[in-house]
């Protein structure tokens, strides 16, 4: 498989996973502000809103919120998010990978790269300055535990541009296809 069609399979099963995450891991890890107001009436009402989203309701203002992607020890110029969608299995493989897109990624710098990646190699991915998805396959789970995890992801980082992580094995002119300036 050509890597313009592995990109496009890949935004397609995002899309597809994004439609329906679960509302329980939304309301977990939701981006609304946790602090506690000063004013009762306020800390009222937070409670309140927080009990409607639980019920399912009041969904609308949570839904637009925007994730930041930026990582406060490697501050990133862009506001546009990259999902690197970990396809490469090994770790020798991998680091090539990353090093191949964070070259690629220079001559872009309107965007925040986001690696979503089953393999653990923290202190390299910190050394990039990029923020890690740990997506691990965990025996004993099942599928379950990765599928809501996935949907979840994508649904998170549902208006980002998504490429598979072997782009960072391509040339310059390969990647400007798939990512636009």
């Amino acid at each position: 498989m050509t890597l313009p069609h592995a990109t496009e399979k890949l935004r397609r099963r995002l899309r597809q996973w994004a439609v329906a995450p679960e509302w329980a891991l939304l309301v977990r890890y939701e981006l609304l502000p946790q602090k506690p107001a000063p004013e009762l009436r306020k800390r009222c009402l937070q409670k309140l809103g927080r009990l409607l989203r639980v019920l399912g309701l009041s969904r609308a203002r949570y839904q637009k919120q925007v994730w930041q992607a930026g990582l406060t020890h490697a501050p990133a110029a862009g506001n546009k998010i990259l999902l690197i969608w970990s396809d490469v299995p090994d770790k020798v493989a991998s680091r090539a990978a990353c090093r191949g897109l964070q070259g690629l990624l220079a001559a872009r710098p309107a965007y925040i790269p986001v690696l979503v990646t089953p393999l653990a190699d923290f202190a390299f991915y910190s050394r990039l300055g990029w923020l890690v998805e740990y997506l691990p396959e965990i025996p004993g789970t099942g599928p379950e535990y990765a599928g809501r995890k996935r949907r979840y992801l994508a649904w998170r980082y549902r208006d980002a541009v998504a490429v598979p992580l072997s782009a960072g094995l391509c040339g310059a002119e390969d990647f400007a296809r798939l990512v636009p300036s």
